[in-house]
């Protein structure tokens, strides 16, 4: 695991991150949902389902997000991903679970918690467990159910965001495998 300088400020956010098969599975629905939507789906390594978006943090405080990982519960569980759709007020397709799971919302109940009593300002708006799959989409897709994607849980990471002129990529700060 890299330093990071404390000079330098990251856009930083806690996320689930899939396993390599889930994440292919996610990837073709991605570039299906994105055909029908009109956008541009999400590349297969970038799709994750946020926990906490957190934003730009300066260096000196990464080493304080990485120990809340560590302190993280760590039950791993299973999500099933049956329903797509669009946000209202976005041009963003996904896919979540019509049933989120306990461990779940303790999971981001407890984060959620610790961030604020690290004094990490958060998003207001309530937690929505779901993975993005495509964005600018220019047309809507109605909350169906479709399938499934099972989706065993096993790993949560702290993620920076990196932008560049290939688009953005993630690069991972730290990571808590999921007993």
């Amino acid at each position: 695991m890299e330093k990071t300088s404390s000079s330098t400020k990251l856009r930083v956010f806690f996320a689930l991150v899939p396993d390599p098969a889930t994440q292919r599975a996610l990837g073709i629905i991605a570039r299906d949902v994105a055909a029908h939507a009109g956008g541009r789906a999400i590349a297969d390594a970038n799709l994750h389902l946020t926990l906490a978006f957190i934003g730009d943090v300066a260096g000196e405080r990464i080493d304080v997000l990485r120990a809340i990982a560590v302190e993280l519960p760590r039950s791993a569980f299973s999500l099933t991903l049956d329903r797509i759709g669009t946000f209202k007020r976005s041009e963003l397709a996904w896919i979540a679970p019509s049933q989120v799971p306990m461990r779940l919302t303790g999971l981001e109940s407890a984060l959620t918690a610790a961030l604020k009593k690290a004094d990490f300002v958060l998003e207001t708006r309530p937690f929505h467990a779901h993975v993005t799959l495509a964005r600018r989409c220019t047309r809507r897709i109605a909350k169906v159910r479709f399938g499934t994607v099972e989706w065993g849980v096993r790993r949560v990471a702290l993620l920076a965001s990196i932008a560049s002129n290939g688009g953005v990529c993630y690069r991972e700060l730290a990571g808590l495998a999921l007993d």
